[in-house]
C-alpha cells in the first residue's frame, strides 16, 4: 500500500490494525525483557527487523524458515564483537548473500545486513545462543502477525540480477569499511552509521538520494519530538506518547511514508535507549547524517561512473 507523502491522515482501518499489531508485538517483547533482560529484548527486536519483510511477503512457514539464517547471523555477529576485521568481513558477506533473495523479491532479506551491522558492535552482556533463540522467537511472532494481517504470500517484484549483484557488492564494501572504522575508532553507537547505510543504499542512485534525505529529515524531526516529550511530559504520559508514536510509525510504514515512519520511530530509540536522552539524541542525529552523506556520495559516484561508461559505449 502506498501512501501520499505530505499527508498526515491515516485511514481508520489502518490505524486500528496498527494499534492491534503494536500490542501483539509489544506483549512478547515485554515478556522477553521481564524474563531475561535487555539481551532478550534486543534479540526479539532484531528478530522483528529481520522477519518483517518475509512475514509480509511470504507464507508463514516460509517466513519462519528464513528466521533461521537470520538468527544464525545474529549469533555469529555477537561472537565477532571486539574483532574489527572479522566483523567487517562478516557484515560485508551478509550484504553479498542477500542478493539472491533480492532477485526474487526486492528487499526480502534486507534486514539481515542491518542486524549484522548492529550486533557486531552493540555493547552489553550478550550470548550468541541466547540472541539466536530470541531472534527465532521474534521471527516467529512476525510470521504469525503477517498471517493474521493477511498480506503474507504476496511476493513482491525482484530487481534485475546484474543490478542486484552490483548493489550487494557496493553495499558490502561501504558497510564493511564503515563497520571496521567505527569499531577501531570506538565510537559510541557508531553502528548507527553502518545501519543508516544498510537502509538507505538502494539499487538505483535516485532512490538512494531520496531515501537518504528522507531518513535525515525523519531522524532530526524525531529527535526534536523526543526532546519535547522528555521535557514536557511526566514519565507515565511520555510512556503513553511513545506507544502512540510506535503505532503511528507502523501505520506510516504500512502506508509507505518513510519520513514519517522514521519520525515516529526515533523517539522510542532515543528515550528508551539511555538514561541521558539528550546525548543519545545528538549521537543519533550525527551518525544518521554521516551515514546519509556517505550513501549520497556513493550514489553520485556511481551515477558519474555510469554516465562515463554510457558515453564510451556510444563513441
Amino acid at each position: 500500500m502506498t501512501g501520499v507523502h505530505g499527508s498526515w491522515m491515516v485511514p481508520r482501518r489502518v490505524l486500528l490494525l496498527c494499534v492491534i499489531a503494536t500490542i501483539l508485538l509489544l506483549a512478547p517483547l515485554t515478556g522477553a525483557y521481564l524474563l531475561a533482560g535487555v539481551p532478550a529484548a534486543v534479540g526479539m527486536v532484531m528478530g522483528y527487523v529481520a522477519g518483517a519483510r518475509p512475514a509480509l511477503t511470504l507464507r508463514p512457514y516460509q517466513a519462519v524458515v528464513l528466521a533461521v539464517p537470520a538468527a544464525m547471523t545474529g549469533a555469529v555477529a555477537i561472537a565477532l564483537r571486539g574483532q574489527p576485521m572479522a566483523a567487517a568481513c562478516f557484515v560485508a558477506l551478509c550484504c553479498i548473500l542477500v542478493a539472491p533473495a533480492s532477485i526474487r523479491a526486492d528487499g526480502l532479506m534486507a534486514g539481515v545486513p542491518s542486524i549484522a551491522a548492529v550486533l557486531v558492535s552493540v555493547p552489553g552482556d550478550f550470548r550468541s545462543d541466547a540472541v539466536a533463540f530470541w531472534m527465532l522467537l521474534g521471527g516467529a511472532v512476525m510470521a504469525l502477525l503477517g498471517s493474521w494481517i493477511g498480506t503474507s504470500g504476496r511476493t513482491g517484484k525482484g530487481i534485475a540480477p546484474e543490478r542486484a549483484w552490483r548493489h550487494a557488492v557496493v553495499m558490502a564494501v561501504a558497510v564493511g569499511l564503515t563497520v571496521y572504522a567505527v569499531d577501531v575508532l570506538a565510537w559510541p553507537h557508531g553502528y548507527w552509521v553502518a545501519l543508516t547505510l544498510t537502509v538507505v543504499l538502494r539499487p538505483f542512485g535516485e532512490e538512494t538520494l531520496q531515501r537518504s534525505w528522507q531518513r535525515v529529515l525523519g531522524t532530526i524531526g524525531g529527535v526534536v519530538l523526543a526532546m519535547v516529550l522528555a521535557a514536557l511530559l511526566p514519565l507515565w504520559a511520555a510512556g503513553v506518547a511513545l506507544g502512540l508514536c510506535l503505532v503511528l510509525s507502523l501505520a506510516y510504514t504500512t502506508l509507505g511514508d518513510y519520513p514519517k515512519q522514521v519520525l515516529f520511530l526515533t523517539p522510542s530509540v532515543v528515550l528508551l535507549g539511555s538514561a541521558s536522552p539528550g546525548a543519545l539524541a545528538t549521537e543519533r542525529a550525527l551518525y544518521t547524517v554521516t551515514g546519509a552523506v556517505l550513501a549520497g556520495g556513493i550514489a553520485l559516484a556511481l551515477a558519474w561512473y555510469d554516465s562515463r561508461r554510457t558515453k564510451k559505449e556510444l563513441v
